[in-house]
């Protein structure tokens, strides 16, 4: 077991090569914790499916503790353009939650989505009322977002709330404990930025923004082609 794990080659029926996956259970430079990554080393956009098994410190899996994803990246939710790195963010609950030092991860499925000519992933950030880019939920008046792409795209914004500093222990990973997808795409012009403002009414409860491409799912009507928010108060760790 480590911290970082990587799954390279190994893919669905379609046997499409070349994603690498990694896990990083902290962030740095005020990212989020607990991320995983896809990297896309094809020249195709990727649809990938994920399957999460927790582990502790000696890399023994923990039975009892759920895994789940804040933008759907084990449902097939996320997207990955061509060349480039996709970002989902793990949360852990159960009996032994706070024991959990890594994951194993396997590629339940991989299969070609069409991003309509979209190279370059989104980008969206937390900005105050200035529009200048904050960390500071206190500031967190909107989204800035942007599209370095040469032909439109439609892309999702969702906001995470993480939990209080500290309360894993003084080194522990900061959890996502809720999060909430905007209800329309922002639609964006080839090479355009803009921002979306946000209700007064959530200052000061958010802590994070993920930018991700709205492609709708074809697949299997049993895999839904939107994140689901997390449900507040169902955290059932000890």
């Amino acid at each position: 077991m480590a911290d970082t794990l990587e799954h390279m080659g190994l893919f669905s029926r379609r046997n499409q090569p070349g994603l690498k996956v990694a896990y990083a259970p902290r962030g740095t430079d005020g990212a989020l914790d607990q991320t995983v990554r896809v990297e896309n080393t094809t020249e195709v956009g990727v649809r990938p499916v994920l399957t999460f098994t927790a582990v502790d410190f000696y890399g023994r899996e923990l039975p009892n503790v759920e895994v789940g994803t804040v933008l759907g990246i084990d449902r097939g939710a996320v997207v990955v353009a061509p060349g480039q790195t996709a970002v989902d963010v793990l949360h852990f609950h159960g009996l032994g939650a706070r024991n959990v030092r890594g994951v194993n991860i396997a590629m339940a499925d991989a299969t070609e989505a069409d991003l309509g000519g979209a190279t370059a992933p989104v980008e969206a950030l937390m900005v105050d009322m200035n529009q200048r880019a904050t960390l500071d939920p206190a500031d967190f008046w909107g989204v800035g977002v942007v599209n370095r792409n040469d032909v439109p795209v439609s892309m999702k914004v969702t906001l995470v709330e993480l939990e209080p500093e500290g309360t894993g222990g003084k080194d522990a990973p900061r959890q996502a404990v809720d999060a909430v997808t905007l209800t329309e795409p922002v639609e964006l012009a080839s090479q355009s930025h803009d921002v979306v403002w946000l209700p007064e009414e959530i200052r000061g409860r958010f802590h994070a923004v993920i930018g991700h491409l709205d492609v709708p799912w074809t697949g299997p009507s049993d895999v839904p082609d939107d994140p689901r928010e997390l449900e507040p108060g169902d955290d059932d760790r000890p």
